[in-house]
């Protein structure tokens, strides 16, 4: 199944477990365009529940979140299962982030759903409770949580792995800051860079202008900002290819992954990115709105040559299995991963 060609008729041929494949496959706009074409055409309400769980996480990679809460409604009581429950609070988070709507309201809605989205796993090893933990911790949910835990009692069960933990963590929230104390030692030790890059994580602002990114940066070092760019660019390349890496806002942070990329001795990665970046001219806006015109001039002006570039960067990486990664640098720099104290979150 070529989702470049894909027809309605072909589609109607499908099984369940193709459609689902179907929307997974959705790479890049015209991909994504192109399938929703031929549902709306189907028809949604001919869609089954599986179907349109699965069309509302493409709904939201491509940050159009009403249009993701109205397809979730759309699936039946009996259908509603965690993976359901889960991206319905997903929707609800990224709406609390909305202007136009109440932050509380939506927060609270997708605490609710998460809570639900635990109850309806069937066991306590299900991912999807884990799914649940990290966007509690990762998002403006935090704080709202942490203000009355109790009120989701399943939640508070598993954020919170024992009592030491939880007093900490309450601290943190009575504070309303992010608190981390991490040694040279922490870095050596690290397994994984997530494990040192929480408070830079948690505070650096990449949703605004390219001067708040700076800015809110300041407190970190030069290497802890680029390694927060890598991450996002793994997290989103890995998600929706370089497409949505430059069309979502983490797109910001483009030139301090090159930067960080060659800094930290990836030079294979630098490469792919730097080809990459070649295509649009060397350069790229930090503004999201200039970056998702220029993707549409690119698409409109290049076409399948276009596509073909992205699928050849977003390819590197889905297919990398050289030895390059972060951690080597950090473990050579750690001095440079360090953090002591606390810092308002963006």
């Amino acid at each position: 199944m070529d989702i470049n060609t894909i027809t309605l008729e072909t589609f109607i041929t499908l099984n369940e477990s193709e459609k689902v494949q179907c929307l997974k496959d959705i790479k890049h706009n015209f991909q994504f365009e192109k399938v929703i074409e031929i549902l709306l055409e189907l028809g949604l309400e001919n869609l089954s529940g599986l179907v349109l769980s699965e069309l509302a996480k493409v709904y939201n990679n491509w940050s159009q979140f009403e249009e993701a809460k109205r397809v979730l409604e759309m699936v039946s009581e009996e259908d509603r299962d965690a993976i359901w429950y889960y991206r319905n609070s997903f929707t609800h988070w990224r709406l609390s982030s909305d202007p136009n709507k109440d932050f509380e309201t939506e927060a609270n809605q997708a605490l609710d759903l998460l809570e639900n989205a635990i109850k309806n796993a069937d066991s306590s090893t299900n991912p999807v409770i884990e799914w649940c933990i990290e966007l509690v911790k990762v998002g403006s949910l935090k704080e709202v949580f942490e203000g009355k835990p109790t009120e989701y009692p399943l939640l508070q069960k598993y954020y919170f792995e024992d009592a030491n933990e939880t007093n900490q963590e309450m601290k943190t929230a009575q504070n309303k800051k992010l608190y981390k104390n991490i040694k040279i030692e922490d870095v050596q030790n690290a397994e994984d860079s997530w494990d040192i890059i929480e408070p830079v994580y948690e505070t650096v602002n990449i949703y605004n202008t390219y001067k708040d990114y700076l800015d809110s940066a300041k407190i970190f070092t030069l290497e802890q900002r680029y390694l927060l760019a890598i991450i996002w660019y793994f997290i989103e390349v890995n998600n929706g290819g370089h497409y949505q890496f430059f069309d979502n806002s983490t797109g910001i942070v483009w030139k301090d992954t090159l930067k960080g990329f060659e800094l930290f001795g990836m030079k294979e990665h630098a490469a792919n990115f730097k080809n990459l970046l070649a295509y649009f001219g060397g350069t790229i806006s930090f503004v999201r709105e200039e970056r998702s015109e220029l993707l549409a001039q690119m698409e409109e002006e290049y076409g399948d040559d276009f596509y073909e570039k992205l699928d050849e960067a977003d390819n590197f990486v889905y297919d990398y299995d050289g030895n390059e990664n972060e951690l080597s640098f950090i473990k050579k720099y750690p001095e440079k991963f360090i953090f002591h104290g606390s810092a308002d979150k963006s």
